[in-house]
């Protein structure tokens, strides 16, 4: 279904007057058709008001590519479209803390800590003789990142989403000349996805004698 059929929901305040938070327009949400998640899944998100900006715990009800239907609670029930950026899936603690070991924040995949994944990724790499050198992090939809940069100086896209209807991670790795995938998997955790790609394959694929 479009996007923009999925309308904004406040809560009834019987007359009185309540900030309304901002929900992204239709001219914003692009036209794009709405991904329904088969179950609400739960997320932080920032959402905006005229003066500020609070970052709520919520359900995900839908997604495009660039922004996500939220249903959060507060005096009441609230719905409104976000964008995508501003959307995560919440860790078991919230947040990650920097004392944890790569191999347990490497499932809270944020634009911001991309550093976990990448590290087991330079694990795995090591082992070949190569490094994953990042240059470049951008969302890819709600619940992904794409990570641009290097290995033995060929320009690579690695991509990390989490699948929301069944929490599998999934990583990608592709040559950005050939624009050739060079290799896929997926797993219940980063760190199993990250174990089991082919890495050597892959590398073989990207610089061929």
């Amino acid at each position: 279904m479009p996007a923009d059929t999925l309308k904004q929901v406040e809560p009834d305040n019987a007359g009185a007057f309540v900030v309304r938070p901002y929900s992204l327009t239709a001219p914003e949400l692009g036209g794009l058709p709405a991904v329904l998640a088969s179950a609400p899944t739960p997320v932080l998100a920032w959402v905006r008001y005229p003066a500020t900006a609070d970052q709520v715990h919520g359900h995900a009800l839908a997604w495009t590519p660039r922004a996500v239907y939220i249903e959060w609670e507060g005096e009441g029930t609230h719905r409104a479209w976000v964008w995508a950026s501003a959307v995560e899936r919440p860790a078991t603690s919230d947040k990650a803390d920097s004392s944890t070991p790569p191999q347990q924040q490497a499932n809270v995949l944020t634009v911001l800590n991309t550093q976990p994944a990448v590290a087991l990724i330079n694990a795995q790499l090591t082992q070949n003789g190569s490094e994953f050198v990042a240059s470049m992090t951008q969302p890819a939809g709600p619940f992904g990142v794409v990570v641009f940069g290097s290995i033995e100086g060929e320009p690579v896209r690695l991509a990390l989403s989490v699948n929301a209807a069944t929490d599998m991670c999934a990583v990608g790795l592709s040559n950005l000349v050939s624009k050739e995938i060079l290799s896929e998997r997926a797993a219940p955790t980063f760190e199993e996805a990250i174990e089991a790609f082919p890495w050597a394959a892959a590398l073989d694929a990207l610089a061929p004698d």
